[in-house]
């Protein structure tokens, strides 16, 4: 009886799988009243949305009660949803077809419609705007368990279980606990119908332990009860009936819950204590509070699986009569599960033996062994596939463990020979390691000293800077000032004024170079801090005056175009340090009556474009090429004879940096010179 139990076990987990996924989707649906429904189609039929949604409750409505009406009234839903590309009013409709016909046994037409259900879930991807990830996941997840449910009943544990997989990662990328709870306990189920009971426990605890994380008293029902037949199975009747009461406990406490459910835990303990406890009389009180139940919600198969553990309790006691007239009564219940009828052959064979009818144990014993052969065929059907699968694996462990005892075996043989060949080879290594040191090392003295090389270009120009350019306008200040002394008592004001002037303009190159030096230093030391924040770039605007002034003294045009309201995300000081160089850069090396524009425009790509342009003396090929290298960066003077260092664009190029963003150059010698760089929005 042990092996009709097994069998008989996944008629009894599957209608509890049914009704975790399957079921409970449209359990709403199956309290809606749809006479009310109907009657407002035939007095006040409504349009478009409308009507969509009443075809779709229908069906849904209809679907535990009326197949034909549930598929009706899809179908209906579907042709007015296929002109209009409703997609999700199609995954819904083609869905549902595929529940009505596993619910009638018509595997392929589900499977049909299942892949429709796919190729519209699949199409939805393509309208975001519409449906977003989350539904469309939804969507994917309910009918891989549906397709998994199809090949379950069919016996295709292997494809069920790729299947549910499938949705398992759907519900762990957006964390839906409970849905992970069934796919656990459905794989489960799946293993121990290939009698992989090692497998089908990992997931019915993983399972039971995510029912216990979300609390969901349903679920931790369910798992309790997948482990209570899992452990009856492996003859751990102890931790069986534990298991059993306490599923058996969640749903008599909780009414409202379906009676099936009830019931199928009163046959489990009754199978327990029957089994594992020896125990007929608690059997019999299960099994007939089993019955009760079953005969007010009328299901009959549940009911003929109670009528056959009965037989079997009649038929363990010797009541040989008993057992016979529940059994037939049994099949006549339902006629529909092969395992449960099997073991009703077999009891009825030995009753009718007992009873001294042999002819009676003679037909119930062919009737068994005739279903009993193919059940085996179809049962053993996805064994044979794992078999195959497991077969092929070891086939190649044992192909890899031969040719490892070849290879030890050749090892053995050539061992003497090797050594020489293995010292010859070390002895090669040894030399190998020692040049690659040697190269490794002189690799490294020529990295260094080409650092060494760049930090003495690095510190030459620095000195240069400070001993050329900023020692010389000093010297050519103090010898002014000192012509200014001598001569200040004659010359007139005009005469003063100019030559003031001229100390000042003087006086604001060497400030420039200074804060050029003082920008770059701290960038070079890393004392630079870089402080983001979100303003309106005009505020930088007051910050240019100094520039303007320097504009009309050549009478240069200077434009600054700036959309109002601008606003950007940069550190206001160093964008304004870069901003103050390219534009003094620009009228600097611009000659009189030329022209200097800044503009800010926004770009295709997001962000806002800074562009500072000149009609100005340009730059050659050669220039651009090391315009911002500080080894060839040099003293050039402007239109005006402005001194300058050729640090001002280095600085610049690396405040950007730290924006995250790059300084760009186009020019032409004699035609002008164009700086931009892209900041972002806030």
């Amino acid at each position: 009886m042990k092996k009709i139990n097994s069998q008989l076990l996944s008629l009894f987990l599957f209608s509890w799988l049914i009704h975790s996924t399957v079921l409970a989707q449209y359990k709403d649906h199956r309290n809606r009243h749809v006479d009310s429904l109907e009657h407002v189609l035939a007095t006040n039929p409504p349009e478009g949305a409308e009507l969509r949604k009443i075809y779709g409750d229908l069906a849904a409505g209809y679907m535990q009660i009326n197949t034909e009406k549930s598929m009706e009234y899809s179908r209906k839903r579907i042709a007015l949803s296929l002109p209009l590309n409703l997609l999700g009013n199609l995954v819904n409709s083609y869905h549902v077809l595929s529940i009505n016909f596993i619910g009638i046994s018509q595997y392929d037409s589900a499977m049909i419609y299942l892949d429709k259900a796919l190729e519209e879930t699949e199409r939805m991807k393509h309208y975001p705007e519409k449906y977003d990830e989350t539904q469309i996941d939804d969507g994917f997840s309910k009918i891989y368990g549906d397709i998994g449910n199809v090949y379950n009943v069919q016996g295709k544990y292997l494809d069920a279980i790729a299947y549910y997989q499938k949705a398992l990662k759907i519900f762990e990328k957006n964390d839906w606990k409970e849905s992970q709870t069934v796919a656990y306990s459905n794989i489960g189920e799946m293993y121990r119908a290939m009698d992989n009971y090692l497998q089908a426990e990992i997931n019915f605890l993983k399972a039971d332990s995510l029912a216990q994380i979300t609390g969901d008293l349903l679920h931790i029902a369910g798992s309790k009860f997948y482990l209570g037949y899992l452990y009856l199975l492996t003859n751990d009747y102890a931790k069986a009936l534990q298991y059993a009461k306490i599923a058996h406990d969640y749903n008599v406490s909780h009414p409202e819950e379906e009676g099936f459910a009830i019931a199928e835990t009163l046959n489990l303990l009754s199978e327990i204590y029957l089994e594992g406890y020896d125990d007929d009389q608690r059997a019999e009180e299960y099994v007939l509070q089993a019955l009760s139940l079953l005969d007010e919600i009328i299901i009959s198969k549940d009911k003929a699986i109670s009528l056959r553990i009965l037989s079997a309790i009649y038929l363990k006691r010797g009541q040989w009569r008993q057992a016979v007239q529940t059994a037939l009564n049994a099949l006549t219940t339902d006629d529909s599960e092969p395992a449960n009828i099997l073991a009703l052959y077999e009891i009825l064979s030995k009753s009718y033996s007992h009873q001294g009818n042999a002819v009676k144990a003679d037909e119930y014993f062919n009737k068994h062994k005739t279903l009993q052969s193919s059940w085996s065929t179809k049962n053993y059907q996805s064994a044979i596939r794992e078999m195959e699968v497991i077969y092929e694996t070891e086939k190649k462990e044992m192909e890899i463990e031969r040719g490892q005892m070849e290879i030890e075996s050749q090892q053995r043989i050539i061992a003497r020979q090797n050594m020489q060949r293995r010292l010859l080879a070390a002895g090669v290594i040894v030399c190998g390691v020692m040049l690659a040191m040697l190269w490794y090392m002189l690799r490294l003295r020529n990295r260094r000293n080409r650092a060494l090389a760049e930090i003495n270009l690095t510190k030459d120009k620095f000195f240069n800077i400070i001993s050329h350019d900023l020692k010389n306008p000093a010297i050519s200040q103090r010898d002014a000032l000192q012509v200014l002394v001598n001569n200040a008592p004659a010359w007139d004001a005009e005469t003063l004024a100019d030559y003031h002037g001229e100390l000042l303009k003087s006086a604001d190159e060497q400030v420039e170079l200074i804060m050029n030096l003082l920008s770059w230093s701290k960038l070079q030391t890393g004392r630079m801090t870089f402080t983001p924040e979100t303003f309106v770039l005009s505020d930088l605007l007051p910050n240019l005056s100094l520039i303007r002034k320097m504009a009309e003294n050549k009478h240069i045009t200077l434009t600054i175009q700036i959309p109002e309201n601008t606003l950007i995300t940069a550190d206001s000081n160093l964008l304004a340090t870069v901003i103050r160089n390219l534009l003094t850069n620009a009228v600097k090396f611009t000659s009189y009556g030329g022209q200097v524009t800044l503009s800010v425009k926004p770009t295709a790509d997001n962000t806002y474009s800074f562009t500072v342009s000149d009609t100005g003396t340009g730059m050659s090929e050669k220039r651009l090429q090391t315009l911002f290298r500080l080894d060839s960066a040099h003293s050039q003077r402007g239109t005006a004879g402005e001194q300058g260092s050729g640090l001002g664009l280095i600085v610049c190029r690396e405040l950007l940096e730290k924006h995250g963003t790059t300084l760009h150059v186009e020019s032409e010698e004699g035609k002008g010179s164009k700086f931009w760089f892209k900041i972002s929005p806030p």
